[in-house]
């Protein structure tokens, strides 16, 4: 069993949980990025379904966006219940 003085305190868990948050959202942009970006061969259209994927991706990737920011304010909050 751990004792008090190996655990993390909650200023410690909050910082590495935002850090983690920051991260998965940059992860995010850059999914956003990429299925943003041009493809080879230039100006070519994409086939039905992936033009359907892709458009949800990118809307799933919005609302996790979204999410992540709630989540981060949640943490952030300083209304003293931390």
């Amino acid at each position: 069993m751990a004792s008090d003085s190996e655990l993390p305190t909650w200023t410690e868990i909050e910082v590495q949980a935002l850090r983690r948050l920051d991260a998965a959202r940059g992860e995010m942009s850059q999914v956003r990025d990429w299925l943003r970006s041009d493809w080879s061969p230039l100006g070519s259209p994409l086939s039905d379904s992936a033009a359907e994927a892709r458009s949800e991706v990118l809307r799933i990737v919005s609302q996790v966006k979204d999410l992540i920011d709630q989540a981060k304010e949640l943490l952030q909050r300083e209304d003293g219940d931390g």
